[in-house]
């Protein structure tokens, strides 16, 4: 109900009704329900409804996410003057990855990710670093609902395959799609981690695989590790570490 959203002060069910149009019966069943789910509180003395601790939670977690955008935009803005590829930052949402923020460099050929837009776990840079931070029990029941389909050539579509690559992407501290979720596109990403080892977001490049190729993948990986790592650091997500420590510690 925005009616209590913005409101200043908690609000009687007479006065709900009076400001929505709406029987007081109605107003008293609604109100019910959006109370059971944590949505809305009635004061056990006036019997007043105010704004409930799911509303708060969401708006915290709304204010955290718009904030870290606005934090790590600068670091975007880095990855794509230093590689000359189109920059990403993305979150776990559910069973897939968000992207919440895209800053693209002044070439012809730029790759488009709409900030919003979801992408699967198992075929996307961004979504391997995620799993890769799960318990594999977590991975298991993940992969198990969503599954493994095949979304070029190149997509893993195997359990154990899927496995060994997120072995990998711990190995070595960042992930890559080599065009598994489109053709003629390649994507690497890095980790965010809090100071306690997680993953709390991906920063990374992506760009047509004729440009972004193989051989350069050794050079940009080492652009896009630095950057994020030097990004948890300045956000204070990450622990004072001595300089190149983290890089040496991959994926943990």
């Amino acid at each position: 109900m925005s009616n209590i959203v913005t409101a200043q002060r908690p609000l009687g069910i007479a006065e709900l009704s009076q400001q929505m149009g709406l029987a007081p019966s109605t107003i008293h069943r609604i109100l019910q329900t959006l109370t059971a789910k944590g949505f809305v509180h009635q004061d056990s003395v006036t019997k007043r409804y105010d704004i409930g601790p799911e509303i708060v939670e969401i708006s915290r977690s709304l204010y955290l996410r718009y904030d870290l955008v606005r934090r790590v935009r600068p670091f975007l803005q880095e990855l794509v003057d230093r590689t000359g590829e189109t920059a990403h930052l993305a979150e776990l949402y559910g069973t897939t990855a968000m992207y919440l923020s895209q800053l693209e460099p002044l070439t012809m050929m730029r790759m488009f990710t709409t900030p919003g837009s979801i992408t699967h776990l198992a075929c996307s840079d961004v979504g391997k670093l995620f799993l890769a931070d799960l318990p594999p029990a977590a991975v298991r029941s993940i992969i198990d609902k969503v599954g493994l389909m095949p979304r070029t050539p190149h997509t893993i579509v195997s359990w154990d395959r899927l496995q060994d690559e997120l072995q990998t992407v711990r190995e070595q501290g960042y992930a890559e799609d080599d065009e598994e979720r489109e053709l003629g596109v390649r994507c690497l990403s890095a980790p965010l981690l809090n100071g306690a080892g997680k993953v709390i977001a991906a920063l990374g490049i992506a760009g047509p695989s004729g440009r972004l190729t193989k051989e350069r993948v050794p050079e940009l990986s080492r652009h896009v590790r630095e950057i994020a790592q030097r990004a948890a650091h300045e956000l204070m997500l990450l622990p004072n570490l001595p300089r190149g420590q983290h890089a040496e510690q991959g994926l943990v």
